[in-house]
Protein backbone atom coordinates (compact mmCIF):
# COMPACT_ATOMS: atom_id res chain seq x y z
CA UNK A 1 0.00 0.00 0.00
CA UNK A 2 1.59 3.25 -1.13
CA UNK A 3 -1.18 5.82 -0.79
CA UNK A 4 -4.38 6.29 1.22
CA UNK A 5 -7.05 8.94 1.40
CA UNK A 6 -9.89 9.85 3.72
CA UNK A 7 -12.18 12.76 4.53
CA UNK A 8 -9.24 14.90 5.71
CA UNK A 9 -6.86 14.29 2.84
CA UNK A 10 -4.50 11.94 1.05
CA UNK A 11 -1.04 10.63 1.92
CA UNK A 12 1.69 8.81 0.03
CA UNK A 13 4.86 6.87 0.75
CA UNK A 14 6.17 5.07 -2.33
CA UNK A 15 8.25 2.80 -0.07
CA UNK A 16 5.02 1.51 1.48
CA UNK A 17 2.59 2.21 4.29
CA UNK A 18 2.02 -0.41 6.96
CA UNK A 19 -1.78 -0.90 7.06
CA UNK A 20 -1.78 -2.16 10.66
CA UNK A 21 0.21 0.80 11.98
CA UNK A 22 -1.90 3.18 9.89
CA UNK A 23 -5.06 1.65 11.35
CA UNK A 24 -3.73 2.23 14.88
CA UNK A 25 -2.86 5.83 13.96
CA UNK A 26 -6.34 6.48 12.53
CA UNK A 27 -7.95 4.97 15.65
CA UNK A 28 -6.03 7.53 17.73
CA UNK A 29 -6.32 10.60 15.46
CA UNK A 30 -9.44 10.00 13.37
CA UNK A 31 -7.68 10.46 10.04
CA UNK A 32 -4.74 9.41 7.86
CA UNK A 33 -3.62 13.06 7.70
CA UNK A 34 -0.11 13.69 9.01
CA UNK A 35 0.69 9.99 9.31
CA UNK A 36 4.41 9.74 10.21
CA UNK A 37 6.63 8.78 7.29
CA UNK A 38 4.14 9.93 4.66
CA UNK A 39 3.74 13.02 2.54
CA UNK A 40 0.47 14.85 1.89
CA UNK A 41 -0.97 14.46 -1.58
CA UNK A 42 -3.70 16.26 -3.50
CA UNK A 43 -6.79 14.34 -4.58
CA UNK A 44 -5.79 14.79 -8.23
CA UNK A 45 -2.29 13.43 -7.61
CA UNK A 46 -3.71 10.55 -5.57
CA UNK A 47 -5.83 9.31 -8.47
CA UNK A 48 -2.97 9.84 -10.94
CA UNK A 49 -0.46 7.71 -9.02
CA UNK A 50 0.95 4.78 -10.96
CA UNK A 51 -0.12 1.66 -9.03
CA UNK A 52 -1.02 -1.94 -9.63
CA UNK A 53 -4.36 -1.81 -7.82
CA UNK A 54 -6.68 1.00 -6.80
CA UNK A 55 -9.21 0.19 -4.09
CA UNK A 56 -11.97 2.76 -3.57
CA UNK A 57 -13.22 1.58 -0.20
CA UNK A 58 -15.40 4.24 1.38
CA UNK A 59 -17.55 6.53 -0.72
CA UNK A 60 -20.14 6.12 -3.44
CA UNK A 61 -19.34 7.78 -6.79
CA UNK A 62 -15.71 8.44 -5.84
CA UNK A 63 -14.46 7.76 -9.38
CA UNK A 64 -15.96 10.04 -11.98
CA UNK A 65 -14.90 10.95 -15.50
CA UNK A 66 -11.89 13.01 -14.34
CA UNK A 67 -10.55 10.28 -12.07
CA UNK A 68 -11.16 7.58 -14.71
CA UNK A 69 -9.03 9.51 -17.20
CA UNK A 70 -6.30 10.11 -14.60
CA UNK A 71 -5.86 6.70 -12.98
CA UNK A 72 -2.77 4.72 -13.89
CA UNK A 73 -3.44 1.30 -12.47
CA UNK A 74 -3.95 -2.21 -13.81
CA UNK A 75 -7.13 -3.00 -11.92
CA UNK A 76 -9.68 -1.31 -9.66
CA UNK A 77 -11.30 -3.35 -6.90
CA UNK A 78 -14.49 -1.69 -5.69
CA UNK A 79 -14.59 -2.29 -1.94
CA UNK A 80 -17.15 0.51 -1.48
CA UNK A 81 -20.71 0.35 -2.75
CA UNK A 82 -21.03 2.09 -6.13
CA UNK A 83 -17.75 4.01 -6.13
CA UNK A 84 -17.55 4.30 -9.94
CA UNK A 85 -20.09 6.26 -11.96
CA UNK A 86 -21.36 4.97 -15.31
CA UNK A 87 -19.30 7.32 -17.50
CA UNK A 88 -16.14 6.46 -15.59
CA UNK A 89 -16.89 2.75 -15.92
CA UNK A 90 -17.01 3.10 -19.71
CA UNK A 91 -13.80 5.16 -19.80
CA UNK A 92 -11.97 2.60 -17.68
CA UNK A 93 -13.18 -0.24 -19.91
CA UNK A 94 -12.06 1.63 -23.03
CA UNK A 95 -8.65 2.22 -21.42
CA UNK A 96 -8.27 -1.49 -20.69
CA UNK A 97 -8.43 -1.09 -16.91
CA UNK A 98 -10.35 -3.96 -15.34
CA UNK A 99 -12.85 -3.04 -12.63
CA UNK A 100 -13.78 -5.79 -10.21
CA UNK A 101 -17.25 -4.46 -9.38
CA UNK A 102 -18.65 -3.95 -5.92
CA UNK A 103 -21.24 -6.69 -6.45
CA UNK A 104 -18.37 -9.16 -6.81
CA UNK A 105 -15.77 -7.66 -4.46
CA UNK A 106 -18.31 -7.24 -1.63
CA UNK A 107 -20.16 -10.49 -2.17
CA UNK A 108 -18.25 -12.31 0.55
CA UNK A 109 -20.18 -10.47 3.25
CA UNK A 110 -23.47 -11.36 1.61
CA UNK A 111 -22.41 -15.02 1.31
CA UNK A 112 -21.49 -15.18 5.00
CA UNK A 113 -24.84 -13.61 5.93
CA UNK A 114 -26.50 -16.38 3.92
CA UNK A 115 -24.40 -18.99 5.76
CA UNK A 116 -25.57 -17.50 9.08
CA UNK A 117 -29.21 -17.66 7.93
CA UNK A 118 -28.75 -21.25 6.77
CA UNK A 119 -27.20 -22.29 10.09
CA UNK A 120 -30.08 -20.70 12.01
CA UNK A 121 -32.67 -22.33 9.76
CA UNK A 122 -31.06 -25.76 10.22
CA UNK A 123 -30.21 -25.24 13.92
CA UNK A 124 -26.54 -25.81 13.09
CA UNK A 125 -23.33 -24.18 14.23
CA UNK A 126 -20.43 -24.27 11.79
CA UNK A 127 -16.81 -23.86 12.81
CA UNK A 128 -15.04 -20.72 11.61
CA UNK A 129 -12.78 -22.88 9.43
CA UNK A 130 -15.84 -24.42 7.74
CA UNK A 131 -17.32 -20.99 7.00
CA UNK A 132 -13.98 -19.73 5.65
CA UNK A 133 -13.57 -22.84 3.48
CA UNK A 134 -17.09 -22.50 2.04
CA UNK A 135 -16.54 -18.78 1.45
CA UNK A 136 -13.17 -19.29 -0.27
CA UNK A 137 -14.67 -21.97 -2.54
CA UNK A 138 -17.68 -19.77 -3.41
CA UNK A 139 -15.60 -16.65 -4.02
CA UNK A 140 -13.07 -18.52 -6.17
CA UNK A 141 -15.84 -20.08 -8.28
CA UNK A 142 -17.71 -16.78 -8.64
CA UNK A 143 -14.56 -14.80 -9.49
CA UNK A 144 -13.57 -17.31 -12.17
CA UNK A 145 -17.03 -17.43 -13.71
CA UNK A 146 -17.20 -13.62 -13.97
CA UNK A 147 -13.67 -13.40 -15.37
CA UNK A 148 -14.34 -16.13 -17.94
CA UNK A 149 -17.66 -14.55 -18.99
CA UNK A 150 -16.06 -11.12 -19.38
CA UNK A 151 -13.21 -12.55 -21.45
CA UNK A 152 -15.47 -14.72 -23.60
CA UNK A 153 -17.99 -11.92 -24.29
CA UNK A 154 -15.37 -9.14 -24.33
CA UNK A 155 -17.33 -7.09 -21.84
CA UNK A 156 -16.48 -5.44 -18.54
CA UNK A 157 -16.65 -7.37 -15.27
CA UNK A 158 -19.75 -5.51 -14.01
CA UNK A 159 -21.73 -6.43 -17.12
CA UNK A 160 -20.49 -10.01 -16.82
CA UNK A 161 -21.54 -10.23 -13.15
CA UNK A 162 -25.01 -8.82 -13.92
CA UNK A 163 -25.50 -11.11 -16.94
CA UNK A 164 -24.59 -14.17 -14.87
CA UNK A 165 -26.98 -13.04 -12.11
CA UNK A 166 -29.82 -12.46 -14.57
CA UNK A 167 -29.20 -15.85 -16.15
CA UNK A 168 -29.35 -17.56 -12.74
CA UNK A 169 -32.54 -15.73 -11.75
CA UNK A 170 -34.26 -16.53 -15.04
CA UNK A 171 -33.27 -20.21 -14.79
CA UNK A 172 -34.69 -20.31 -11.26
CA UNK A 173 -38.02 -18.99 -12.53
CA UNK A 174 -38.06 -21.34 -15.51
CA UNK A 175 -37.18 -24.34 -13.32
CA UNK A 176 -40.14 -23.48 -11.07
CA UNK A 177 -42.48 -22.97 -14.01
CA UNK A 178 -42.86 -19.27 -13.27
CA UNK A 179 -42.71 -16.98 -16.27
CA UNK A 180 -42.65 -13.31 -15.30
Amino acid sequence: MVAVGDWKGYIVNMQGINPFKLSEYVAKTGSVADYPGSEPLSREDFFALETDILVPAALELEIGEREARAVRCKVIVEAANGPTDMEADEILHDRGIDVIPDVLANSGGVAVSYYEWLQNKRSELWDLEDVEERLAKRMRRTYLSVMEYANRRRCDWRTAAFCIALDRVSKTYIDRGIYP
